[in-house]
């Protein structure tokens, strides 16, 4: 008979038969009528005012120094600290009723989770310049004799061999960076279009014949990707 008796549920098992608990009906409460908004013009007199008297106390406190100039002007500081605080926590309870607006849930902020928001911009600047490579032909505007632009060459050496990019190299002085031997030289192109700043890549398309900048002067092989990405959005923010 003691065996066969059923033994007392533990707290660990007890804890989960509110799952099978029948939901009771409840009354819907009531809630409170919010409180009218104040009037703007108030908000900004009542702030006006504390960042006067604010800035009194403090400028009382240096002209004329004194425990109860001081004290004053300090207890001012707190309670914009206070202010601050109360502000902040309750940016943090909104953030909880409408998770839309948490910037941290498309964009997280976390140091733990930057290898994958860097992965995932790799990702959409690859597919930037997939894209724009197959509309557009890439120019590479650079001038032979300037160590700036030589600079460049390397980056776009790397870049396109990184990326598997075709970048069509022109010198605009005649001289051939030994960095990119496939150079072509300036025939005119560069007026053709209206191109004033060296160095200079550009995005031609063959057929509409159509032009867009894509940077002008030095740029690292990291920010080209980036910029590639934007063009390619039309600069549409990702923040």
């Amino acid at each position: 008979m003691i065996f066969l008796s059923p033994l007392p549920l533990s707290a660990h098992d007890a804890g989960w038969q509110w799952y099978n608990e029948p939901v009771k009906e409840t009354t819907p409460e009531k809630r409170l009528p919010l409180p009218p908004a104040p009037n703007p013009a108030d908000i900004m007199n009542k702030l006006a005012r504390l960042q006067e008297y604010t800035k009194h106390s403090l400028y009382d406190a240096i002209l004329y120094p004194s425990v109860p100039h001081f004290a004053r002007y300090f207890q001012m500081q707190n309670y914009w600290t206070h202010q601050a605080g109360l502000f902040s926590m309750s940016a943090k309870k909104a953030m909880l009723i409408h998770p839309e607006l948490d910037y941290n849930l498309q964009y997280s902020h976390y140091n733990g989770t930057v290898k994958n928001q860097l992965s995932a911009d790799d990702v959409r600047q690859r597919q930037a310049i997939q894209t724009l490579s197959q509309q557009y032909g890439v120019f590479f505007f650079y001038r032979g004799k300037e160590p700036i632009d030589e600079q460049l060459a390397q980056v776009i050496k790397n870049f396109r061999e990184g990326y598997q990019l075709s970048v069509i190299p022109i010198s605009t002085d005649g001289v051939v960076s030994p960095l990119l031997p496939d150079t072509r030289h300036d025939e005119g192109q560069a007026a053709r279009l209206g191109l004033k700043y060296f160095p200079a890549m550009m995005l031609v398309d063959p057929r509409t014949e159509s032009v867009k900048p894509l940077s002008y002067g030095f740029i690292t092989q990291d920010d080209l990707a980036k910029q590639f990405l934007n063009v390619s959005t039309d600069f549409s923010p990702t923040f």
